[in-house]
């Protein structure tokens, strides 16, 4: 039997479902949120916690696939979303540092990566101080951007201030309930259903990476990949840094317990071996920057990358206007999550929407974009062709039974575990 009736139901308590929830619930809607975790276990309360506007090489890619304008919305979306994470955590009282944030090249060909996200952050409204090198980095770097003043916080913390206040606002969290149907009805009351009960509201939010409806085909709008973090000690002092190398990009960042942290070495799901060498990797980024630095820990974790190189926010295509969504942060969800949470409730109560939210939503994906979607779809499907293709003959019957008892036996040209 479903419960009371309320305005929205909101599915995940990441920064984009909290937020979203806080704003609506003080903005006068009956809102319930629902997450399979406790507050603070999925991917928002694992991540650095770096709340910053400095996005690696965003802008040098949407320079390249998409419209000036709509970089520059990308922008205004950032600034949006850090300011109002900025303002609950002075509200809340929760703990945080300032850091200045870098972009720097590793190697001497990344200082035309990092000259060409100069460029391009200029031209989309976002000013960064351009340096060859400086004395406050503590490595050897070619090329370097600056952003002052932005934050580092506890993940975790950030999204216990935001549970606190959004109950403080009205709001009812249901933790450890996994939603296992959504029965939408337009212009009616929509019902979320778990395993243990069932919620219905006017508006359903889908606030869980990619949406669990998907009836705008985003599975193919966006690449899942996943990213490997390490954690430690080191009297070395790092601001929050990223650096471009030959392996992709590296984010290190201390943390507010006075440790350091970083996260790379990003690949699509289920491709590039072992989870542990990589983590081994980044870890030897990390003391490329910090070379005292030592391990206490490493994990792993999933984002999604979007092909039109925005994230998508607004009403589910084929929602009937009763399901919002929002998906396609590339790794920086904190500020990009927060500005969703602004999109999405003020469409639902009825307030002006920003301009940058108008503009993305009325973007279209360019033929690049396209071709880079095409291209990693296939590149999905070789990956998972060439994987049956490694089970050793006696294992093809129970993958066509798919009877539970059989275990798959790979032969040695398949990748470590």
């Amino acid at each position: 039997m479903a419960s009371d009736v309320v305005d929205d139901v909101v599915v995940g308590a990441g920064v984009v479902g909290l937020t979203t929830a806080l704003l609506l619930a003080r903005g006068g809607h009956r809102v319930v949120v629902i997450t399979a975790e406790p507050v603070g276990g999925g991917s928002s309360g694992r991540s650095l916690g770096v709340v910053s506007q400095l996005h690696g090489t965003a802008y040098r890619r949407l320079a390249g696939e998409t419209a000036r304008k709509n970089a520059a919305a990308y922008r205004a979306m950032n600034a949006s979303g850090f300011a109002l994470l900025e303002e609950l955590l002075t509200e809340t009282g929760t703990a945080h540092e300032r850091h200045d944030a870098w972009l720097v090249g590793s190697r001497p060909g990344g200082a035309v990566r990092v000259d060409d996200e100069h460029l391009a952050a200029a031209r989309a409204g976002l000013r960064l101080e351009k340096l060859q090198r400086s004395a406050e980095l503590p490595f050897e770097h070619h090329g370097a951007l600056r952003l002052r003043d932005q934050i580092v916080v506890d993940p975790a913390r950030l999204l216990s201030a935001l549970a606190i206040a959004a109950t403080a606002a009205g709001v009812r969290i249901v933790e450890r309930e996994r939603v296992v149907d959504v029965r939408v009805r337009p212009r009616d009351v929509s019902v979320v259903e778990t395993g243990q009960a069932e919620y219905a509201g006017r508006h359903v939010v889908l606030a869980t990476g990619t949406p669990i409806l998907d009836r705008g085909l985003y599975a193919l709008k966006t690449a899942a990949f996943r990213m490997v973090a390490v954690t430690g000690e080191s009297v070395t002092a790092l601001p929050v840094v990223t650096a471009i190398g030959p392996e992709g990009s590296t984010t290190a960042a201390p943390t507010t317990d006075g440790r350091l942290a970083a996260v790379g070495q990003s690949h699509a799901v289920g491709t590039g071996g072992s989870e542990l060498h990589r983590a081994d990797r980044v870890e030897a980024a990390l003391r490329s920057m910090a070379p005292d630095f030592t391990r206490t820990d490493a994990w792993s974790g999933q984002d999604y990358r979007p092909f039109n190189p925005i994230a998508f926010v607004g009403l589910l295509p084929r929602g009937g206007g009763a399901v919002s969504f929002a998906s396609g942060f590339d790794g920086w969800g904190l500020t990009q999550g927060a500005a969703a949470g602004i999109r999405i409730s003020r469409d639902l109560l009825g307030l002006h929407r920003p301009p940058w939210a108008t503009t993305i939503g009325r973007r279209f994906t360019r033929a690049r974009s396209q071709t880079v979607g095409l291209a990693a779809d296939v590149r999905a499907a070789t990956e998972l062709v060439s994987g049956f293709r490694r089970l050793a003959p006696t294992d093809l019957p129970c993958c066509a039974t798919g009877r539970a008892s059989c275990t798959a036996r790979t032969t040695a040209s398949s990748p470590p575990a």
